[in-house]
């Protein structure tokens, strides 16, 4: 049915919510000496880490990333949890022989740091991160990219990810979308193809075609 299936990380691989949120109050306090709310880094989770800081409002983006990466990259290391189920997908859908990819916004330090989703990337033959594009998630180019380099046509895509960004970046690509519920904090504005309780349920949609 799929040729190319395409994951998210956060909130879809990997459960990076609690350490995101702490390296994101880190680096802005220390700048600008408030503490985030919730709602104000819930605004941002999906789009790349400078981009990130800026509509935070902070004003010296290189000392406050360095930061922000200091902390996150120190629960990396630690080991982050990967959602139930995740694993298990992966390993039937390379004893099938997918084709799988990723599409991340994060850049290739965040990829190469955490222990956890390094323990995956041999699951995957394409890895594209925020370097690899000019543009961004909820743009099309990352996942256009992945299609230019994997030779296959939009038609023959799934992308499953849990933000708005993710839903309009594979839209605007013109591929199919699956909601990871396990990770979205709403599924308001979207209109995904698939919604998936749980990563178990894309193996039914795979057998189901």
């Amino acid at each position: 049915m799929y040729e190319l299936i395409i994951f998210d990380v956060d909130g879809t691989m990997i459960d990076t919510e609690d350490a995101v949120k702490k390296s994101y109050r880190y680096a802005v306090r220390e700048e600008l000496g408030r503490d985030l709310a919730d709602e104000e880094i819930l605004q941002i989770f999906g789009i790349p880490t400078l981009q990130a800081l800026e509509a935070l409002g902070s004003k010296e983006i290189q000392k406050s990333s360095e930061r922000y990466f200091e902390s996150l990259f120190k629960h990396y290391r630690e080991g982050m949890p990967v959602y139930k189920g995740i694993k298990e997908v992966l390993e039937e859908l390379d004893r099938r022989g997918a084709r799988c990819g990723i599409v991340t916004s994060r850049n290739r330090g965040e990829v190469s740091n955490d222990t956890s989703l390094n323990s995956l990337l041999k699951y995957f033959r394409y890895v594209i991160t925020a370097e690899d594009t000019t543009r961004h998630k909820p743009d099309a180019e990352p996942v256009l990219k992945l299609l230019d380099i994997s030779g296959v046509k939009p038609s023959g895509v799934l992308y499953i990810g849990d933000t708005h960004f993710d839903y309009f970046c594979a839209k605007n690509a013109g591929v199919e979308f699956a909601l990871a519920l396990w990770g979205a904090k709403s599924s308001e504005g979207m209109e995904p193809d698939h919604m998936l309780e749980s990563p178990l349920d894309l193996l039914k949609i795979l057998d189901q075609g």
